[in-house]
């Protein structure tokens, strides 16, 4: 090989060297500055039809209940689904709410209480997501007068005692238990308060956080929490989480959402079947 070959070569290989040491420092520079993911409507919207599925798969809602997510461009606005079961939601089945909890496109059959989620994110500007379920196992404690409480570990969000709302205290004896009106949606709301959770006498619970990822984790651990509760109350007298043991290990369960990718993997196995197996007028939304 000739001298200047060989200067060729070694320049050629600083050269890559070189680069290899830029890109390495450009990884670094992002692993310690990384660059924040960008939050739009549309990936809310992608994100919020596998929460159906996995509150789904997760035993959370079943036939019913539903959960939506606030608008980035219109934060006054909000995405739900139609009047579906929640296993079958896929993208095209969410649309947008106003700030009166209707429709912006005429004509889709939405889901009758939407006003659950519509006045609670009027009342609570940091809630970006609402979750409502029927969940059996947190519906003894609306009704006995037995507080819930946070007993395990993953329930460090929950406080001491969870408000309960009375639907009578809002739309009087004569009412339908459920929330399908602005007047009953904003009662709820002020039952619901500071709190994360609400529970509702005779019907079921409202989650909220300020992500869809953690009203998911949180709706989740509320109903587990309710059932080891129970199972705690038949052997005796449940030793619950104090203020600061919830706090702390809940400060710890919130900064990772690990289980998600997992709850994800799971539940689209089983959405995409049943999906697959639904009658066709039931599969096309309203136009």
């Amino acid at each position: 090989m000739s001298l200047k070959s060989s200067a060729r070569l070694l320049l050629f290989t600083f050269a890559i060297l070189a680069l290899v040491v830029l890109a390495n420092q450009r990884a670094m520079a992002q692993s310690v500055n990384p660059q924040p993911v960008q939050d739009t409507d549309e990936q809310r919207i992608q994100e919020l039809a596998i929460a159906y599925h996995i509150l789904f798969t997760q035993n959370v809602i079943d036939g019913w209940g539903h959960v939506s997510v606030r608008s980035v461009s219109n934060p006054r606005h909000f995405f739900i689904a139609r009047n579906l079961a929640p296993a079958l939601v896929t993208r095209n089945d969410i649309f947008e709410c106003d700030e009166n909890s209707q429709p912006v496109k005429p004509g889709v059959q939405m889901v009758g209480e939407r006003f659950i989620h519509g006045e609670i994110y009027r009342a609570r500007p940091d809630v970006q997501a609402v979750v409502h379920s029927h969940a059996p196992a947190v519906v003894p404690f609306g009704v006995t007068g037995v507080p819930l409480r946070p007993v395990m570990h993953m329930a460090g969000f929950l406080p001491q005692q969870v408000p309960v709302f009375e639907i009578r205290d809002t739309a009087g004896e004569d009412n339908e238990v459920l929330v399908r009106s602005t007047r009953v949606g904003a009662g709820l709301a002020k039952a619901l308060g500071d709190s994360p959770v609400v529970l509702m006498r005779g019907h079921g619970m409202s989650v909220v956080a300020p992500t869809l990822k953690m009203a998911v984790f949180r709706a989740i651990y509320t109903q587990l929490d309710a059932a080891i509760e129970l199972q705690a109350l038949s052997l005796g007298t449940p030793k619950f989480l104090n203020e600061r043991e919830a706090a702390r290990v809940n400060a710890i369960n919130e900064s990772s959402m690990r289980a998600w990718d997992y709850w994800v993997a799971q539940s689209e196995v089983v959405s995409a079947s049943l999906i697959r197996a639904m009658p066709k007028q039931i599969a096309a939304p309203a136009n």
